[in-house]
């Protein structure tokens, strides 16, 4: 056995590889990563047969251990996150799955008569009227903020013309209709989350599922991994907060959301 090894054996498995995988898995209360995450710890604690004592390594050798038990941690904790993440993806997928097969008992067809912005449009129900339309979950930036054409034109492109699926949880005090809305199965709001043209609207996180908020959160914090969309500026302004800027500027006390 050679020095460095003598010294990996003496000090044992990297803790902060074995403590990060475990308390990952456990916070995420995911059965299939715990049981991942105790395989791979076990795996790191296995013991190693004892070596005969031999004189303590050389100053160099002991440096180049411990750069060795580093990287050791640091291809677990890659190892984990991937894990983490491919098990995020099959349960966004599952979820979105069920979301499509099982509408809920207030889901209404309607089709798309005008996009207003990227979360907001106006729908012809079943009867034939007109009605405005807000996409629960989810904030998209004001006009006159950045990103907010675009995130108002992608939407457009999206929809302009189709048929969608409106998963009806409220009418706001705009009398829209607030609700999850779906084109072709896909969640509208989702993509424009994934795209990084909305924020997670966590303070009406009551018109989603448990599940959607979840995934809601989740999928905002990705794209802010990715630095995708409006999160590619420094520190783009939340719309309610502008919202609530310009409203302390005008005196006006109404708002569209």
């Amino acid at each position: 056995m050679t020095p460095v090894n003598e010294a990996r054996a003496a000090r044992g498995p990297p803790p902060a590889a074995i403590l990060w995988a475990l308390s990952t898995a456990i916070l995420r209360a995911r059965p299939a990563v715990l049981l991942c995450a105790l395989s791979a710890a076990l795996s790191c604690a296995r013991p190693t047969a004892a070596a005969p004592a031999q004189p303590s390594p050389a100053p160099v050798a002991a440096r180049v251990a411990t750069t060795g038990a580093t990287t050791d941690a640091a291809t677990v904790a890659a190892s984990f996150a991937t894990t983490v993440a491919a098990t995020d993806a099959t349960t966004d997928a599952a979820a979105s799955d069920a979301d499509e097969e099982h509408p809920g008992a207030s889901a209404l067809r309607a089709s798309v008569v005008r996009v207003l912005d990227g979360d907001s449009l106006l729908a012809r129900v079943p009867g034939g009227a007109v009605r405005g339309v807000r996409i629960a979950g989810i904030d998209a930036p004001e006009k006159g903020q950045p990103w907010a054409d675009v995130s108002r034109r992608t939407l457009l492109g999206r929809l302009q013309q189709r048929e969608v699926r409106i998963d009806v949880v409220k009418t706001d005090r705009f009398d829209r209709l607030v609700g999850r809305v779906f084109v072709d199965g896909h969640d509208v709001g989702r993509e424009q989350l994934e795209a990084g043209l909305a924020w997670h609207f966590a303070r009406y996180d009551s018109d989603l599922s448990p599940a959607a908020r979840r995934r809601y959160a989740r999928i905002e914090r990705q794209a802010r991994l990715r630095g995708v969309g409006l999160w590619s500026d420094p520190d783009p302004l939340p719309p309610w907060a502008f919202r609530a800027r310009g409203r302390a500027g005008s005196g006006a006390s109404g708002s569209l959301r």
